[in-house]
């Protein structure tokens, strides 16, 4: 569910930035983990001059944490099943351009490429918070049956100087134009019986025990 979830962010991004830059062919926008791009050292190239999309934290719901098993009408009677985990992703959207470097196109440098490509992401989240499999035509998953009644909710997480420079010293210490999203509430659940029940078709009295201690 956690891929998937990513997924439809990237492609239904992706779409959106293609349709603000005509000429330029995709994607423009890839997951990856953006501490392994050759701009901050690593050696994914894949990931150079596009918005990459990391997942660095996720977190239970705690609203949710404790929710009752679930209980179904199965081939059975009744099953019992273990109720979600309820999770809240934490997207983390880096424009991956070169700080030096001219675009010959606009004479503009990457630095300000990037940070236009974070505006967008930013007008993007801001004219669509919720997704799902129905209202995202961009996205390829359409027959995956774990994600058709997903339900994500966009909210933009700002930062203090100090987590800033946590997060971007654990990436490997070079800051690239960036912003944070948290997608909650995202379930994710084994399917796994717990315990099984017989249907209670009719309820049976004794008549006569009812009569002798009613006397």
């Amino acid at each position: 569910m956690i891929w998937q979830t990513l997924t439809l962010i990237v492609q239904e991004l992706d779409a959106y930035i293609l349709s603000l830059a005509p000429g330029e062919t995709g994607p423009l926008v890839v997951a990856g983990n953006i501490g392994l791009s050759t701009t901050l050292g690593g050696t994914e190239s894949y990931m150079d001059g596009r918005v990459v999309v990391s997942m660095p934290n996720l977190m239970e719901e705690d609203s949710l944490k404790n929710s009752m098993p679930l209980r179904t009408m199965g081939p059975n009677g009744v099953e019992q099943t273990l109720a979600p985990v309820f999770l809240n992703l934490y997207f983390l959207f880096t424009a991956n351009y070169s700080t030096s470097s001219s675009d010959p196109a606009t004479g503009n440098t990457q630095y300000g490429r990037g940070l236009t490509r974070i505006s967008q992401v930013i007008g993007f989240f801001q004219g669509k918070r919720q997704f799902t499999i129905h209202n995202s035509p961009n996205a390829n998953l359409l027959t995956d049956p774990l994600i058709q009644d997903l339900c994500v909710n966009m909210e933009m997480v700002s930062l203090t100087f100090e987590q800033i420079n946590y997060l971007w010293g654990a990436l490997g210490g070079k800051q690239l134009p960036f912003v944070l999203y948290k997608a909650h509430v995202v379930p994710v659940k084994r399917e796994l019986i717990t315990d099984r029940g017989g249907i209670v078709q009719d309820i049976q009295t004794d008549a006569n025990h009812l009569k002798s201690s009613r006397s």
